[in-house]
């Protein structure tokens, strides 16, 4: 039997895996089974004995790359065709994404053994279901840890999230600190491309949640389609037994209830038949009453969140609550606990301000539209809102028109800048915000977004208010294939601080 070895510690005391029993499908070359004990996808994170996953992506095809590995000390390689210049050491398997999630999460030790996966994806409202799960099973007496798009944490401690996803060997690692700290619960935030890319393959769920599948400013049906194909991804990684929980408001979620019958189909929904249900007697910018449905009793929620989505989010917990037999006096006690979103109209607060200032994480035009009808309501003064799109590609192109739309129509003074351009030109992304403006003459361009920020606070009069819009927690701008530190917060926060001590020096 060949053996692939590390040349250090054993990674989280596993000191080698089976690629047989976690690869029964693939075809070993040289031999009937491998043992290896470290695999990367990089070869420029290749550490000498590891094994190399060849992965193609959307740039670079990762078996261009094997020979390259090889050079580097990797021990051998896994690969989707026969590599001739691998010799004789690789093994051939189908899909090689999936592959290197489930040699990485065996490789951590399989955390998933060890505590309670719960999947959330859906287009929208994944951080809210998210926080209001962790919510509810905290008052249940559980210890919760998080991964998600604004921070993980391991149930102790609240840690910064990367500019990109953590990858097949972030997740694993990261659930494995979660198994290191004795936490009980790790709920993942997925998105479809976190699907698509299989990085959670190795992971089995007790349940998974989708919150919504749109619909999304510039998506047609084939979008949806495919949206909804990543979703049953997760689906299908549910445990037999597990849930799967959908939108009962959305007629197109309802498939993914049958995608995997080895699992329950668990159904939430507002006004609507549903498992779990709510109908609502209140909802405006500071909150929403409803009462909601499906356990042992109907019981009175007052969230202090406004809107009626926050609500469906709510109720989504509540079910993936409710599929695990948890009691609703912790429902109702979690989920009334949640007094904000992070990164979602967070203050920038400085003394002696005489304007109110907030970021806000909203990227979509439903998001941003939200945002601002919330500041509306609480605003004497005027709106400005500063709002740069995302890069990357066709998907984000479509949703720019519709941005620059949404601040215009919201808003009483807009200021176009960059977020995060990527691989795509600011001006080219400027203009497609331009393009949805009716008035493309009022709003003013600025593509440096430090600057963008103090063109809105020097132009803000006391009673206005600022919205920072594009970010929120997210502490980086992505220039191409470089990221630079960058926090609207504190962006705002040193310029109200230097401003302020300015103000005062003139008048002294």
């Amino acid at each position: 039997m060949a053996r692939w070895f590390l040349d250090r510690s054993p990674q989280r005391g596993i000191p080698s895996v089976s690629l047989r029993r976690l690869l029964p499908e693939a075809q070993f070359v040289g031999c009937h089974d491998w043992q290896v004990s470290g695999c990367t996808a990089d070869t420029r994170k290749l550490d000498p004995g590891q094994v190399f996953v060849a992965i193609r992506g959307q740039r670079r095809d990762g078996h261009e790359f094997v020979a390259r590995a090889l050079e580097h000390g990797a021990a051998g390689v896994v690969v989707e065709q026969p590599c001739p210049e691998a010799g004789r050491l690789q093994v051939v398997v189908a899909d090689s994404r999936s592959a290197h999630s489930r040699i990485s999460q065996a490789l951590a030790g399989d955390p998933a053994t060890c505590v309670r996966a719960l999947g959330v994806t859906g287009r929208r409202g994944k951080g809210a279901t998210a926080l209001f799960l962790k919510a509810i099973l905290e008052a249940a007496g559980d210890s919760v840890g998080v991964i998600g798009q604004s921070g993980w944490s391991d149930g102790v401690s609240d840690r910064p999230a990367g500019p990109e996803s953590p990858g097949p060997d972030g997740f694993a690692s990261m659930m494995a600190a979660m198994v290191d700290r004795g936490t009980e619960n790790a709920i993942l935030e997925l998105d479809d491309r976190t699907l698509d890319r299989r990085e959670v393959d190795g992971v089995t769920f007790e349940a998974a949640v989708v919150t919504n599948l749109g619909p999304d400013e510039g998506a047609n049906r084939e979008t949806l389609m495919a949206r909804r194909r990543s979703f049953a991804r997760l689906a299908k990684l549910v445990e037999s037994g597990g849930a799967v929980i959908i939108n009962a408001n959305e007629a197109e979620a309802d498939p993914l209830g049958s995608v995997n019958l080895a699992a329950r189909r668990v159904t939430f929904g507002i006004d609507r038949l549903a498992n779990v249900s709510a109908a609502i007697e209140r909802h405006d910018p500071s909150g929403s009453t409803f009462r909601l449905r499906g356990f042992n009793r109907e019981a009175t929620i007052t969230l202090r969140l406004g809107g009626e989505e926050q609500v469906s989010h709510a109720v989504a917990a509540a079910a993936v609550a409710w599929s695990r037999g948890v009691a609703i006096r912790a429902v109702v006690d979690g989920l009334e606990s949640v007094s904000r979103l992070p990164g979602r109209l967070e203050p920038v607060v400085v003394e002696g301000q005489e304007f109110s200032v907030y970021v806000d994480q909203a990227k979509t035009a439903q998001a941003l539209s939200s945002a601002l009808n919330s500041l509306r309501n609480l605003v004497v003064g005027r709106l400005i809102c500063v709002i740069g799109a995302e890069g990357g590609g066709h998907h984000e192109r479509l949703r720019r028109a519709a941005l620059g739309r949404a601040a215009e129509t919201g808003a009483d003074r807009v200021i176009l800048t960059t977020n995060n351009p990527r691989g795509d030109a600011p001006d080219q992304i400027l203009d497609e915000l331009i393009a949805g403006l009716r008035h493309p003459g009022r709003a003013l361009v600025e593509p440096d977004r430090r600057s963008a920020i103090a063109r809105a606070l020097a132009d803000a009069q006391p009673g206005d208010a600022v919205l920072i819009a594009g970010k929120g927690r997210h502490t980086y701008q992505i220039l191409n294939d470089r990221v630079f530190p960058f926090d609207d917060a504190e962006v705002a926060a040193d310029w109200l601080q230097k401003n302020r001590s300015a103000s005062r020096r003139n008048s002294a």
